[in-house]
């Protein structure tokens, strides 16, 4: 067993530094890219870029090296994942997009005339964001896995590849100014535009309702999943709160408000990042618990401080006859002093009524994603013993033994017999058998408890086996 278990540890470590080096370079392309268009827009920044442009100037570049980072990362951990691949794919684009984007800047604003093709650099900026489009559903359709939750999931998928399809073709050939840049008029403009009305609408109306149904597909997805996979799934509900949340500011026509939105959509990539390589991914409750409090706890404060300096400003002007700005200090204490009683009180709300009940089996969930992604040899008894512990502490059972071989190497406190719960796996000297006690507060072994443990010794008695 040793001797196969070097070799496994081997073959991980020449794996790991080819996926590390593609990985490397499949960050430098966009961020590469990308660096160059920032350049161009640090160069030319007071240039009158058009006012009728969609969110702020550059703001692809967020776009581009938020996806690029995550998808670099994960490529380098997670190879087998194809969402690192579709990430990617569209930190490109939108490192393109963002070269189209100052392309123009200099060769229509700061010195026209100066770059050939700008019309045609406009006629592609025209379209590209739709493959974003497309490839973000392709991402919600395969998260967190890689693979849909079922074939017949791919019928979607293919609605979003022929409304895209259909999409890019209606935007190229649709007449008159481009879109993104009405400077500009479309090269290949063919007809007039009327006609182009229904299918452009029937075009985005088919991309809306495959992302209606990818997003539907986590649903079903997080029905049938177990515990890990349902807190990787909460971290992308969570980022895709925050930027539903925060969609209305996107059609605000003001820079801030846009970014703001901007800022919410590139927490998507970070999140699904997160879940995939699951990275604190047991955080996620806190995070959500925080963000209830203190978005809650702004609100308060507010509203609070505007209804205080209003309330004080008219006493003042009863009292003395003149508004004064000592009103905006005093409030200010008063925000101040009121600032944890608030919080404190909200905390209490929030963890009563949004807090859920914690999931007794992710411990072990953790215990066996840390064993499957080591690469080290392992030491028998001290993995038994670490895992009955965990059993025996995330379940809150009174007690628990663990054998292996039929002998037995470890024990925490009782176990009465017979046993509320036991479960093996494996075979001859590799054959793990783990009993625990009834639990603490009497409460009754569930079913995902049974699953988890069953998972985790499984785990423990296939590597003892292959080493």
């Amino acid at each position: 067993m040793a001797a196969s278990g070097s070799a496994a540890s081997s073959v991980s470590v020449q794996q790991a530094a080819p996926n590390r080096a593609v990985a490397w370079v499949a960050w430098l392309v966009p961020v590469s890219l990308t660096a160059v268009g920032l350049l161009v827009l640090l160069v030319t920044r007071d240039a009158p870029y058009p006012a009728d442009a969609w969110g702020f100037r550059g703001y692809s570049a967020l776009f581009a090296l938020t996806c690029a980072t995550v998808g670099a990362i994960v490529l380098a951990y997670r190879p087998e994942n194809v969402i690192c691949r579709l990430f990617i794919a569209i930190a490109i684009l939108a490192a393109v997009q963002l070269l189209a984007e100052e392309y123009l800047a200099v060769g229509v604003i700061v010195a026209p005339g100066s770059l050939p093709a700008v019309e045609w650099v406009a006629w592609l900026m025209n379209w590209l964001w739709i493959p974003q489009f497309v490839i973000m559903i392709a991402v919600f359709l395969v998260f967190p896995d890689g693979r849909l939750v079922a074939p017949r999931w791919g019928v979607v998928a293919s609605l979003a590849v022929i409304a895209g399809i259909a999409g890019i073709v209606l935007m190229a050939f649709l007449p008159g100014p481009l879109t993104d840049f009405r400077r500009l008029v479309n090269p290949l403009g063919f007809g007039v535009a009327p006609q182009y009305a229904l299918p452009i609408a029937a075009s985005r109306a088919g991309m809306i309702g495959a992302f209606a149904l990818a997003a539907a597909s986590l649903v079903v997805r997080y029905r049938r999943s177990g515990p890990v996979e349902r807190l990787q799934l909460r971290w992308v509900a969570f980022a895709a709160t925050i930027a539903a949340i925060l969609a209305p500011l996107g059609f605000v026509d003001l820079e801030w408000t846009q970014a703001l939105f901007i800022l919410a959509l590139c927490g998507l990539p970070v999140a699904a990042g997160v879940a995939i390589l699951r990275y604190h991914l047991y955080d996620i409750d806190l995070l959500i618990n925080r963000t209830i409090v203190y978005v809650s706890l702004t609100a308060v404060l507010a509203g609070l401080y505007t209804a205080s300096v209003a309330l004080m400003q008219r006493l003042f002007v009863a009292v003395t006859g003149e508004r004064s700005d000592a009103v905006f200090v005093l409030t200010t204490l008063v925000v101040v002093v009121v600032f944890t009683p608030v919080k404190n009180g909200l905390q209490q709300i929030v963890d009563r009524r949004f807090k859920e009940v914690g999931d007794p089996t992710a411990p072990l969930g953790a215990f066996v994603d840390r064993l499957q992604d080591g690469i080290w040899r392992l030491e028998p008894e001290l993995v038994l013993k670490r895992l009955l512990a965990v059993a025996v502490d995330s379940l809150a059972a009174t007690g628990g033994t663990i054998e292996l071989d039929g002998r037995t190497v470890a024990q925490v406190g009782a176990v009465d017999p017979p046993p509320a719960l036991t479960v093996a796996s494996g075979r001859g000297p590799a054959r793990v058998s783990l009993a625990v006690g009834p639990r603490t507060a009497g409460a009754p072994y569930e079913d995902r408890d049974r699953v988890a443990l069953t998972a985790a010794v499984s785990a423990v008695a296939e590597a003892l086996a292959d080493q």
